[in-house]
């Protein structure tokens, strides 16, 4: 079997692995961003205005992508190696980067399904508009998610049973979301916390996007910011490779 069929497979059975561990999963999955944008949107102007929404709206696909590299990637690993799933793949031919890249595959799947639905909700209920160039902002989406699944999978390394990463997730999904400019600027906080916070590589890839995708910021002013997220990526996948167990 080639290597491109092993992968397409191994996406696929990633999937029906989501579902059906929880089908309805994939609908508060769905769904709570959503919420999340109506419910802030209101308590921050009350009423439609597309000045907190355009903030709200990238900030919470980057919070969405943090979820994604934590909680998606790094617990679902744990729960393969606790239930011997992971014993089975390494079992198979199919070479490690092949199972890898069909995770990121996954999880870039499902989070493209929640920005167009965010993105629809915040142009026709908050008039939120999308400027930046396309080609843009999907560099920063697959970079930032490279960075967080890399991430992820140390938790996914580490972590021995299911409960330990939720927990580990928990611990580094939920702060990092609300101190990283995903939900409330940062601005707010003294100016020493603000700039210590704008050193997290969550701030860094939140600011990005949001300035690419809804100001339409030229990318190539990110440049030190990008190069941060590409080393966070490359010390992820070199911690991961070194401390992962397929048993």
């Amino acid at each position: 079997m080639s290597a491109l069929r092993m992968f397409l497979v191994q996406t696929k059975m990633n999937f029906v692995w989501y579902f059906q561990r929880d089908g309805e999963l994939i609908f508060w999955t769905l769904a709570m961003p959503v919420f999340f944008l109506v419910l802030f949107s209101f308590a921050f102007s009350s009423g439609p205005n597309s000045g907190s929404s355009g903030f709200l709206v990238p900030g919470i696909i980057g919070a969405q992508v943090l979820s994604s590299g934590f909680w998606g990637v790094g617990v679902m690993l744990a729960t393969f190696r606790e239930k011997h799933l992971l014993r089975r793949v390494y079992l198979t031919p199919m070479p490690p980067w092949v199972f890898f890249a069909s995770l990121v595959a996954y999880r870039m799947t499902l989070l493209a399904a929640q920005a167009v639905i965010l993105i629809a909700v915040g142009g026709l209920v908050f008039h939120v508009h999308v400027i930046g160039r396309p080609w843009e902002i999907l560099a920063v989406l697959l970079l930032g998610t490279a960075t967080f699944v890399s991430l992820g999978t140390i938790v996914g390394a580490l972590a021995r049973t299911t409960e330990s990463a939720n927990n580990i997730a928990s611990v580094l999904t939920v702060p990092l979301a609300f101190l990283s400019d995903a939900y409330i600027p940062i601005d707010r906080f003294p100016h020493a916390v603000s700039s210590a916070l704008r050193l997290l590589p969550s701030t860094q890839f939140i600011d990005t996007f949001r300035d690419v995708s809804i100001y339409g910021a030229p990318l190539s002013h990110y440049g030190a910011w990008l190069g941060m997220l590409a080393l966070w990526t490359i010390a992820g996948t070199v911690i991961s490779a070194r401390t992962f167990r397929w048993l």
